[in-house]
């Protein structure tokens, strides 16, 4: 427990030193019309240095495993979730490209997500067809004019027990109007790490493997794709 508690009081004090260090970069984030942000490769640049700053405050041992799979061009990161810890380490994949999240409308309770959620993310509402509709559609328009990648949590929130559940099939329909591959990435320990709710950050390797690049098929069903990239997260171990 000790060291729990000496790890966490210490992590967090190194969190806080690198919010104030890039506190210019968020102000910036605040002030920027978002088709502007999304075309700023410097802007990105720091947002990586953020990812991999985050990563390293974290104190944990993370393994990287298939990062060489991340393609050049825009993608569709299609990545499990278990903690807020999977922003920065998926986030850290893209390798300082401009990208976009996509996150549940439901976050915008938070006063200070509500504030910043808007700047860089598109906002779905998985419960209502038509509001999910409709964030297609912006999300689509914004990154056909901007080339960012797209980073989705397709389970639709966060579970710590481990295991991979439900997809929803909105990034199939992405990956159909945008003829981008889906690149798959499975997220290990985290949910021992940190679960939602817990102040407490507790030691456990983390692993993050990350796919080889998936394409629909011109005639594939959009059940087919989604179960054929499903089943590359049930194949993953975690040793």
């Amino acid at each position: 427990m000790l060291g729990t508690v000496s790890r966490t009081l210490f992590s967090r004090l190194l969190l806080i030193l690198l919010i104030i260090i890039f506190a210019p970069m968020f102000l910036i984030m605040l002030i920027v019309p978002k088709k502007w942000l999304m075309r700023s490769k410097a802007f990105f640049s720091l947002v990586q240095l953020f990812y991999a700053t985050f990563i390293k405050c974290s104190l944990l041992p993370i393994t990287f495993v298939g990062k060489n799979n991340v393609p050049s061009g825009p993608a569709i990161f299609v990545v499990n979730h278990q903690s807020s810890y999977d922003i920065p380490l998926a986030g850290y994949l893209t390798q300082g490209h401009p990208h976009v999240w996509l996150a549940k409308e439901e976050l915008m309770e938070s006063w200070l997500l509500r504030i910043v959620l808007p700047r860089v993310t598109v906002l779905v509402d998985p419960t209502s067809p038509r509001k999910a509709a409709r964030s297609l559609l912006e999300i689509i328009k914004l990154v056909n004019g901007s080339g960012a990648h797209l980073m989705i949590f397709p389970e639709g929130g966060r579970y710590i027990d481990g295991t991979v559940h439900e997809f929803y099939a909105g990034f199939v329909t992405l990956a159909k109007k945008t003829g981008r591959p889906v690149v798959p990435v499975r997220i290990f320990g985290v949910n021992e790490v940190y679960p939602p709710e817990q102040f407490w950050i507790h030691y456990c390797p983390v692993k993050v493997v990350v796919g080889e690049p998936m394409i629909i098929g011109d005639t594939e069903d959009d059940e087919v794709f989604k179960n054929r990239v499903y089943a590359w997260f049930l194949a993953q171990k975690k040793d």
